[in-house]
C-alpha cells in the first residue's frame, strides 16, 4: 500500500512514516498543498492523509480540487479543529474520514483500513498499466482480449496489486494468500508465481513480476 503523508509539521509526518514502513507499507511526505496536488498529479497513492491547515493550500482545499476532477482515491483529513461543523464541511466536500490531533497511530491505522475496505466493496477492477483485473470474473482484461485465471493466480496477482513496490517474500504470500499458518517445503508458491508470470507477460509482453533473491518477489508497474 502506497501512502501519501501531506503534513507540515515534520515531527508529525516523520512519525508516520516510520510507523507505516513498520507495518510494510510505502508513505511519501510533502509539506504543502500545492506539492501535494503535483506529487498526487504523478503518482498512484491507495490513500491520502492531507492536514487540514499546512501551507499554500489546506488540505479541504487540496480534496475539493481532487474531487472535482474525479479522483476516486480515500482521502483522509487530520486536522486540530475538533468543531463538528468542520467534520460535517469536510465529508461534505469529499474526504472519506477526519482525524483529529492529537491521534495515536493504531486508531490512524484503524481508520485508513475501514476506508480502504469500504472502497474494496464498491470496486469491481483493480488496473495496472493499460490492464484490469476483474474482481468478479475472476479475469484479466487486456485491449483486445481477456482470460479467465485460476483461483490461486487470481488470488496471487490481485494480493501483488494490492501491494505495489513491496518485496512479499514466500512465508507473507503463504499466510496472507494461501492462508496457512506455517510455510510448506513444497514448491506450490514458486509454481504459482511462475505460472502467473508466464501468463502476464504472454498476454502483455511485459515482466511484471521480478524475483529479489533472497528476499521475495516484487511486482513492478510502470
Amino acid at each position: 500500500m502506497k501512502i501519501l503523508i501531506a503534513e507540515d509539521e515534520k515531527q508529525i509526518a516523520n512519525s508516520l512514516k516510520k510507523n507505516f514502513a513498520d507495518e510494510g507499507y510505502s508513505a511519501v511526505i510533502v509539506e504543502d498543498g500545492e506539492e501535494a496536488v503535483d506529487v498526487i498529479s504523478k503518482n498512484d497513492f491507495d490513500v491520502l492523509l492531507l492536514d487540514w491547515r499546512m501551507p499554500k493550500l489546506t488540505g479541504l482545499e487540496v480534496c475539493k480540487r481532487l474531487r472535482k476532477i474525479g479522483y476516486n482515491k480515500p482521502i483522509v483529513l487530520l486536522t486540530a479543529l475538533s468543531d463538528v461543523k468542520n467534520k460535517v464541511e469536510a465529508l461534505n466536500h469529499g474526504a472519506d474520514d477526519y482525524i483529529t490531533k492529537p491521534f495515536s497511530f493504531e486508531e490512524v491505522l484503524a481508520r485508513i483500513n475501514a476506508v480502504l475496505r469500504r472502497y474494496e466493496k464498491t470496486s469491481t477492477y483493480l488496473e495496472f498499466d493499460e490492464y484490469k483485473l476483474d474482481l468478479i470474473n475472476h479475469t484479466l482484461i487486456t485491449s483486445n482480449s481477456k482470460i479467465k485465471l485460476p483461483e490461486k493466480e487470481f488470488e496471487l496477482l490481485k494480493y501483488f496489486l494490492e501491494n505495489p513496490g513491496i518485496i512479499l517474500n514466500k512465508d507473507r504470500l503463504c499466510h496472507d494468500v494461501w492462508e496457512l499458518p506455517f510455510t510448506p517445503s513444497t514448491n506450490l508458491v514458486e509454481v504459482t508465481i511462475k505460472n502467473l508470470r508466464n501468463k502476464l507477460e504472454e498476454l502483455t509482453g511485459k515482466k511484471y513480476i521480478k524475483t529479489i533473491y533472497g528476499e521475495g518477489y516484487l511486482f513492478i508497474v510502470d
